[in-house]
């Protein structure tokens, strides 16, 4: 049973420290479901906006069901940024699920949260559908059966879209290996650098702390950065 969230201590904050949370980074709770027999963890973030109750439960609800179509699913992390305190300002939700190690993330924006997520959930079934193709069809190329983990994928409740059947082609191959050199840099020379290769993405050494980062663009023209969990 999801533990109720509790509204006594947030009705006697001042309006001050409420808008205050309003505008700034908020974690909702963390809570554990049990879904056929294993623990999925589902997270609902809200940046720069705040997450009402009634957003948060309508996003659990419907991420719950995530796992009759992708068993063995692990977590499910919802974040919602809002870029600008304007009303109708659209608000980005990145949707992103990790089944044993594998991840797979979408990203949609609307200036109604509720049908941004719906259309990040919809591109997400696409994504499991595609993910789940791959994982039978390459077992079943192989000389290996079908290991313990994707036999079950083929038991998965059917996804409630129309799943696309692609036309049989070869799947791709590896057919270069490139080596540069790595060179220290600070993030800003890393995106100088990436634009004038005309790359999307540049991997590179920070000269703070040496660390293997990667700058890459974002849709939209603006910038990201990729870097190793400590």
């Amino acid at each position: 049973m999801r533990p109720a969230h509790n509204t006594s201590s947030r009705s006697r904050w001042p309006a001050r420290e409420a808008k205050a949370c309003a505008i700034r980074n908020v974690q909702l709770d963390e809570v554990n479901y049990p879904i056929g027999g294993s623990i999925m963890q589902v997270s609902v973030q809200g940046h720069n906006m705040n997450v009402s109750q009634r957003l948060d439960k309508y996003v659990r609800n419907k991420a719950e069901r995530l796992q009759r179509y992708l068993p063995g699913l692990e977590d499910v992390r919802v974040e919602f940024t809002r870029q600008s305190t304007k009303r109708d300002v659209p608000k980005s939700v990145e949707l992103t699920v990790r089944r044993r190690g594998t991840l797979l993330r979408v990203e949609e924006e609307d200036a109604d949260p509720f049908k941004a997520f719906d259309l990040a959930l919809e591109k997400m079934y696409q994504r499991i559908a595609r993910y789940k193709g791959r994982r039978i069809d390459h077992k079943r190329s192989g000389a290996a059966a079908l290991a313990t983990e994707d036999e079950e994928l083929l038991m998965a409740e059917a996804l409630p879209i129309e799943e696309e059947t692609p036309p049989a082609a070869p799947s791709p191959k590896l057919v270069r290996i490139k080596t540069f050199q790595i060179v220290p840099m600070s993030v800003e020379e890393a995106i100088e650098q990436m634009e004038l290769l005309g790359h999307d993405f540049f991997v590179f050494v920070h000269a703070d702390d040496s660390r293997v980062k990667v700058v890459y663009r974002r849709k939209g023209g603006d910038y990201g950065l990729l870097q190793p969990e400590k």
